[in-house]
């Protein structure tokens, strides 16, 4: 098989779906008062004012006692797609272009999006990690296989009914895979190194919408790829200003913060780097 002539990486909260997936489950299936506390360390960490570890330190200990049914349940019905989404994916597959979602969300969300849409829709996930354990004990944890097995498990009928769905429960515990803002280039760089060895970040293009991505939009862009600000907030759009001109040539910048943001917006310019990757290999 042929390497991929582009790799596209995404932020998953604010670029592919409207909610922040981490609070926004804390919201739906704990209580008020945890929901408020996670929502303002994320809101600190998304502006830039917050850490990674404080973000994670605090809102991590808040999801404990958190069911797997409740944790797949959250994708399946309450789960909202930015506009455009369908029509996204549709022409990534139809192109051959992979899609790695980059995200600080957690992998038992990645896997409930991949288990609805197909496993060949999300070609692989790089963030961090939400432990299971059997009755939510840290001593029982389930492995990262075992996990993603029983959510694929889940989407088969008999499967959803099974009473393990509500004993295996959310320790509290984060692994954080992505420890700060310039960890996203760095991790999908040897993503494509493991993964693509004949592609390099020149392939990649780094999509987000926070300052969570300002570190992979700006590093992936400064490596001969290409960064998407999309659905971006003013904090983002002014760090991203601040680049050398030879860097921000390769920053697209494509619906600012808005309900209405729509990913079928994104599409011109990844027909435009595609053309281009075209035209270069002639």
């Amino acid at each position: 098989m042929s390497p991929p002539r582009l790799i596209v990486s995404s932020d998953l909260n604010g670029t592919l779906i409207h909610q922040h997936s981490m609070s926004d489950i804390i919201r739906l299936f704990c209580s008020g008062e945890n929901f408020r506390i996670a929502d303002a360390v994320f809101r600190k960490q998304t502006s830039g004012t917050a850490t990674m570890q404080e973000a994670f330190g605090t809102a991590g200990p808040l999801t404990r006692g958190l069911t797997l049914r409740q944790a797949i349940e959250y994708v399946r019905t309450h789960m909202r797609f930015v506009s455009g989404f369908d029509e996204f994916i549709a022409f990534l597959r139809s192109h051959d272009v992979p899609l790695v979602v980059n995200s600080t969300g957690y992998s038992v969300t990645i896997y409930a999006i991949q288990a609805m849409l197909g496993d060949t829709a999300i070609h692989g996930h790089l963030g961090n990690i939400l432990k299971f354990g059997k009755d939510g004990s840290p001593d029982c944890v389930l492995e990262e296989a075992e996990l993603r097995q029983m959510v694929f498990d889940y989407f088969d009928p008999p499967a959803a009914y099974a009473q393990v769905y509500d004993r295996i429960q959310a320790t509290g515990d984060v692994e954080l895979g992505i420890v700060d803002e310039s960890a996203k280039a760095d991790l999908v760089a040897r993503y494509v190194l493991k993964n693509f060895p004949s592609c390099g970040l020149c392939d990649v293009v780094h999509m987000g919408d926070t300052m969570g991505d300002s570190g992979g939009i700006a590093g992936v862009a400064s490596s001969g790829g290409n960064g998407i600000a999309f659905n971006y907030n003013e904090t983002l759009e002014a760090f991203l200003r601040t680049q050398s001109p030879d860097v921000l040539a390769r920053i697209h910048f494509v619906d600012p913060k808005s309900r209405t943001a729509d990913l079928r917006h994104v599409l011109p310019v990844l027909e435009s780097l595609l053309a281009k990757e075209a035209r270069d290999g002639l």
